[in-house]
């Protein structure tokens, strides 16, 4: 059987599987780090914005909020709920706007589907591009250890939904086949420790990254499942978004 791609069918479900998922509390999180920094970011611009769920706080807090994903039908989802944002389908590596944001944003392990760490510093350099002076990327990725754990094999099933996980340690890889009544997608994604993000991000043009863990803003440590990573842009503008 031929794969569809990832988040397609995918898309008729996700909302009801994500019901429990902190998005609220995410970005509370990230705009309490940034407050803590002195920065309070008026637009943001998301990076695997799916069906749009991690950005509603956003706008609902008054924001210019934007997004970006690979998916037509995660983003069709998102325009019936964000019908204000502009929402584009477009490679996290390659994607070019017109415009600059204080904050770009990324939820949900969106940056581990990147599986080489070259996809990721030219994700991290498009963020950079699209960023204002001083504006900040936030970005949540699993760890090694995390996908390990988290994508071990196990299955999940529930109402026509069939989750298989499975990790590879030879490669690093995290593998999910899902199925919805009957129809494959696959996604792999790569776990990035802290020190890995902190020097791809570096090499990408931004300033030095700081990385917490959720929701009690502590370091992470060798067995940390998830981190949200911190950098901000220099200063002066380099290059331009287009």
């Amino acid at each position: 059987m031929s794969a569809h791609p990832p988040f397609s069918i995918l898309a008729r479900v996700y909302d009801r599987l994500m019901e429990d998922v902190p998005y609220e509390g995410w970005a509370e999180f990230v705009l309490a780090v940034l407050g803590g920094e002195g920065f309070s970011p008026r637009s943001v611009l998301e990076l695997g914005v799916g069906t749009g769920n991690a950005l509603l706080p956003f706008a609902r807090r008054g924001l210019e909020v934007a997004g970006v994903d690979a998916s037509a039908a995660m983003l069709a989802a998102a325009r019936a709920k964000l019908p204000r944002a502009r929402l584009l389908q477009a490679d996290f590596r390659s994607f070019s706007l017109d415009r600059r944001f204080d904050l770009v944003y990324s939820a949900f392990d969106s940056l581990n589907n990147l599986t080489q760490p070259a996809d990721l510093q030219a994700a991290f350099a498009r963020a950079l591009a699209h960023l204002n002076p001083g504006g900040w990327l936030a970005a949540d990725l699993n760890t090694p250890a995390g996908l390990r754990e988290l994508w071990r094999e196990e299955v999940w099933e529930e109402d026509g939904v069939r989750l298989e996980y499975g990790y590879d340690p030879a490669s690093a890889i995290g593998r999910l086949e899902a199925w919805v009544n009957g129809e494959l997608e696959v996604h792999l994604e790569r776990g990035y420790t802290p020190d890995e993000v902190s020097r791809l991000l570096e090499n990408a043009g931004f300033g030095a990254a700081f990385c917490l863990v959720y929701p009690d803003g502590g370091e992470p440590g060798p067995q940390s499942d998830r981190f949200w990573v911190f950098a901000r842009a220099p200063h002066r503008a380099q290059g331009n978004s287009g």
